[in-house]
């Protein structure tokens, strides 16, 4: 993440995709030339993403361990896989381990790290005011205190290769919900894009798009994709007190239950011992939403992720690691809620907290009589004696969101001919030509928050 500009928050993910492009171009002769990051096969591209991942062989992992805990001997490295502070993968017969093996070992393993106390617990003083300005505003205090008129640009970079000469390129960037998809958003305008013309999802799939097409640049050259837009995002929350009293018996005909209780077998799976285990005989779908929160705060600590498209099963990967990001997280409270028989779903896109832009997924919760709620789990429990701030994420949300997601590895519209860099979520964007998927690496995706202005609304 970026340091603050003035009125303006940049974040550029990927890698230096001028330079891997090159690499791949000099390293291939024009009638040889299929780079990696071209992926026109599936199961050839999992394969290549598991083998990035897993780049460090063990004596790479010592050396890298050694430079910031000299103490670590190779035997430890055995003992540290078992406690799930390393991770390893069988490649070709040969053990690798995880590219970000060592930041992950700092923040898993007690001794070397901070000890984990619960997600949220280290929440800092900047997180903790954007949750008192939702309930400022709820308590009818703060009338500029819920929502903000967001103005943004999203671009992507794709430098020129050999490899697409003549081709053309097509790019799908993520866009806002708003209106029944996302309450919470509103006021969603296109204000300049280039090129000129474009395609919108308009609620033809489960990830919000605006769509380009262009023609591929030549090497040396670099195809640019953009469109400003703003948006108005508000914040949310519901009283426990409130949840309670409102609260009903699910219509178990409805759509809305029906389809949010399934599982899907492999994001979204039955974990009936464990849900059993967490909720006990307590039966009641609100206080069973908050034990589960409370469950995967205090017993899953943040550490960076694997790919997700290289995982059979997020939320068993989350349970037999110990540990998971944000949509890790959220897929393993789905689970739980769903196998509950509580409807619950996904919600992503990004986080816009100053100076903290990142890629972020949470989810929702529905309660009959109430309706939908956020839940961001990965937040967890602020600290402090003041309940409603700490248990806010579990039933509320904040006003610095960016939400174009609902649901999981949908198809995106107009379809998408090759596997997807990103099948679970859609937020950096995707980019394709007619050879294959051009992976992410290869291209440059851009969020810069141009302006966030409160929006004064009559208080509640």
């Amino acid at each position: 993440m970026k340091k603050a500009l003035t009125l303006a928050f940049v974040i550029a993910v990927g890698a230096t995709a001028a330079y891997l492009i090159r690499r791949e171009a000099e390293a291939n002769p024009p009638s040889e030339s299929f780079p990696l990051w071209l992926e026109n096969d599936s199961a050839t591209a999992i394969q290549a993403r598991i083998e990035r991942d897993f780049s460090l062989t063990r004596e790479q992992l010592l050396k890298e361990l050694l430079e910031k805990y000299p103490d670590i001997s190779e035997n430890d490295i055995d003992h540290y896989l078992t406690k799930h502070y390393l991770e390893s993968f069988n490649i070709n017969g040969v053990q690798r381990f995880f590219r970000k093996s060592v930041r992950n070992f700092g923040i898993l393993n007690p001794v070397y790290g901070e000890p984990f106390i619960h997600r949220g617990a280290t929440a800092s003083d900047a997180r903790i005011s954007y949750v008192d300005s939702i309930l400022s505003y709820y308590s009818g205090e703060n009338k500029s205190g819920l929502s903000h008129k967001i103005l943004y640009r999203f671009s992507i970079d794709v430098p020129g290769n050999i490899s697409l000469i003549g081709d053309t390129l097509r790019v799908w960037m993520p866009l806002p919900f708003e209106g029944d998809q996302c309450p919470r958003q509103s006021h969603v305008k296109i204000l300049n894009t280039e090129p000129a013309s474009y395609i919108l999802s308009n609620g033809r799939s489960i990830h919000n798009t605006i769509y380009f097409e262009a023609p591929a640049p030549a090497p040396g050259d670099t195809a640019h994709f953009e469109y400003v837009g703003s948006f108005i995002s508000s914040g949310q929350y519901r009283s426990e007190e409130d949840i309670l009293a409102s609260i009903k018996a699910y219509n178990k005909e409805s759509d809305i239950y029906r389809h949010n209780t399934a599982f899907d077998n492999r994001h979204i799976i039955r974990l009936d011992s464990l849900a059993k285990a967490v909720v006990g005989s307590e039966n009641n779908p609100f206080i069973q939403s908050e034990l589960v929160y409370d469950y995967i705060t205090d017993n899953y600590p943040w550490a960076g992720a694997r790919e997700y498209s290289t995982l059979e099963s997020i939320p068993k990967y989350v349970i037999s690691e110990k540990h998971g990001d944000c949509g890790q997280v959220a897929l393993l409270y789905i689970s739980l809620m769903r196998t509950l028989g509580v409807p619950a779903r996904w919600e992503s896109g990004w986080m816009l907290h100053p100076g903290e832009i990142n890629l972020h997924d949470w989810a929702e919760v529905y309660f009959e009589g109430v309706g939908w709620l956020p839940v961001d789990v990965s937040f967890g429990r602020y600290p402090g004696s003041n309940y409603a701030i700490s248990h806010f994420y579990s039933h509320g949300i904040d006003s610095y969101r960016f939400a174009s997601n609902k649901g999981i590895g949908g198809e995106l519209f107009p379809a998408k001919k090759y596997l997807r860099s990103e099948t679970v979520d859609f937020q950096l964007g995707e980019v394709e030509c007619s050879r294959g998927n051009i992976y992410y690496t290869a291209w440059d995706s851009n969020l810069e928050i141009l302006s966030s202005e409160p929006i004064i609304s009559e208080t509640k």
